[in-house]
Parts: structure tokens; sequence; C-alpha cells
């Protein structure tokens, strides 16, 4: 069992359920069977075809409201060695077309067994999201400054429902959650063995973690990133509000970061490219290489977990390719 190491006062609301959530582990090491963590817990777990699922429900936190998460452990998982982890937003949008409300995936156990011989080992945290919460928790905190004063008001009333949570949504990932499970698992803590990866809102708020927390986080993929950053607005206030935060904050990241982005020519997607074009080149002036960005365009490709499922391999490639140094 991975030692728990010390105390944290971020971690006092979570110290009685320690103890079970270990002896859960416990029993995850020695079944190949999937465990519910907690017996009572509703939905139904997800079925998946490669590794073993962890579940915590009601994940407390002191910054945004409690949720699930569910936790792949790859196959031949071990104690005795760390992985690198890979958290990702819209938990309950990941493994099992059957448990979700628009019976897509993203398919992700499928695209590890599949891709085992070129990917690294690795723990995937899949984070749920917040339901009508969403946007707020996903949206950059930060970028709202660059919208003028009563745009940003109305913005923030009417579609995060008064207040935003970026950067809430943002301490309980690094201060709350990836603490807790290094304590829990055999996971490197460094950040060029962390990743965060979403689509849509979910990229969005993936670049941000990445601008606020680069000690923290070495890459990021954002598929089918929602510019707009809304889902009522068209003009361009919105995104070029987001670019301008993006353009004072990613030049600190020549070196060793890496971002992924994409988007295809449907649905939503067909209103990503001018934005997008910004952001290659904003990356480009930034200094960034082929190496640690890479901009993905997809022909005929709509805005859903299908989508997302077919290429999930190139993302995952580009952030977890095993190397000959690689375990």
């Amino acid at each position: 069992m991975h030692k728990i190491r010390g105390k944290n006062s971020n971690f006092a609301p979570m110290s009685l359920r320690l103890c079970h959530y270990i002896s859960i582990l416990f029993l995850v090491l020695s079944t190949s069977q999937t465990i519910l963590a907690d017996e009572k817990s509703n939905p139904p777990m997800p079925v998946v075809a490669y590794g073993k699922i962890v579940r915590f429900t009601k994940f407390p936190s002191m910054h945004v409201q409690s949720r699930t998460i569910d936790v792949l452990l790859p196959n031949g998982y071990t104690p005795k060695k760390n992985y690198p982890v890979l958290y990702m937003h819209d938990g309950q949008m990941l493994f099992d077309d059957a448990r979700t409300w628009n019976h897509q995936e993203w398919g992700v156990d499928e695209a590890l067994l599949e891709y085992a011989d070129s990917l690294q080992p690795c723990i995937i945290v899949a984070v749920w999201n917040a339901d009508s919460l969403r946007r707020s928790e996903y949206f950059p905190e930060k970028a709202l400054q660059y919208i003028p004063e009563d745009i940003r008001k109305e913005f923030i009333d009417s579609e995060f429902y008064g207040k935003a949570l970026g950067d809430e949504y943002l301490l309980f990932l690094v201060q709350e959650l990836k603490p807790f499970i290094e304590r829990m698992f055999s996971a490197y803590s460094t950040p060029e063995h962390n990743f965060i990866m979403g689509s849509s809102m979910g990229g969005l708020i993936s670049l941000y973690a990445l601008c606020e927390y680069p000690d923290q986080f070495g890459g990021i993929a954002g598929l089918s990133t929602h510019w707009p950053g809304s889902m009522d607005s068209k003009d361009s206030l919105i995104p070029n509000a987001i670019l301008t935060y993006l353009s004072m904050k990613l030049p600190i990241f020549k070196g060793g970061k890496r971002i992924y982005l994409d988007h295809g020519t449907l649905g939503l997607d067909s209103l990503y490219m001018p934005y997008q074009e910004n952001m290659n080149a904003l990356c480009k002036s930034a200094g960034y290489d082929e190496s640690q960005y890479q901009f993905h365009f997809e022909e005929d490709a709509d805005h859903n977990e299908e989508a997302w499922r077919n290429r999930l391999y190139i993302p995952l490639q580009f952030l977890l390719k095993k190397t000959q140094s690689a375990d």
C-alpha cells in the first residue's frame, strides 16, 4: 500500500474517510473486478475494458460542490512504482456509454488498451462535472477582466448563475484532489508527469490550469476547445478576452510544457477556426516548437464524444508516449 505522508490542513474534512478509502484500495489490488468504493453510490459504476476503477463519491471540497471522482488504475498497477497521472474533466462521460446521458463516451479505457504498447501506463482521474455549474467552473476566470464591465456582469449573471468559479475549481484540483491522489496511489507529483485534458469548455479550463499552475502540470489537451466561452454570445469579445489572457501567460512556458489542441468542422466546432489560428500564432511567437505544441484539424468531425473518441489516441500519444527510458 502506498504510504500516506504526513498531514495536510487541506485534508482535515476528509481525515475520517482515508482509512475507508485505503481499505478499498486493498480490495482493488487483490481482484480483477471493478470495485465500487461506496456500495450505496448512484449511478452504477462504468464497465471498463482496461484497468480497474476506484470510485470516490461526494468527494468533499472547501472550494466547490462535492462530486464523484472515478480513478482508473492501469493493468498491472503496483504500488512498487510511480505512474504519470492524467486528470480529465466531465468524468462521467469517459468510460461507458450505457451510463451517459447521450449514450456516447470517450472510450478512454479502450484507447488505453488499444495503444498500450506505445503509451506509458498511467492513472486516469475522471473528475465529474457539477452539471448546471459546469460552465461557471470551466471558464478561465481571470480572462473576465478583459471584458468590459457592463458586458462582464451580464455574462456572469446569465451564464454562471452570478458567480464565476474557474479559480475555485482549480483550487479544488490543485489543493485538494491532486494531493489526495498522490497519497492514495503510486502517483508522480512532479509536473512533468501530471497532465490535464478536457473537451469544449473543458479545453479552456485545461489551458487555464496550465497557465495558473505551471508548477503542477506539464501538459494539457483541449479537444474542440470552445473559444467563444459562451453558448449564447457569437461576437468576439469573450474569445478575444480569453486569448488576451493567454497572451499574458503563455510566454512562461518556453521549454518543458506541452499543449495539444484540435477541432473539427461541424456543429460548434465550425466556429473555432479564427480563434484557433490566433492561438496557433500566439504559441509560435511564444517559442513553442512541434515537440511542445500540436494542433490537429479533423475534417467532418462534430462536437461530441463520438468525435473525440475517434481521435483521442492523438493527444494520448502526444502527452503519454512511451520512451526508451520509461518503464
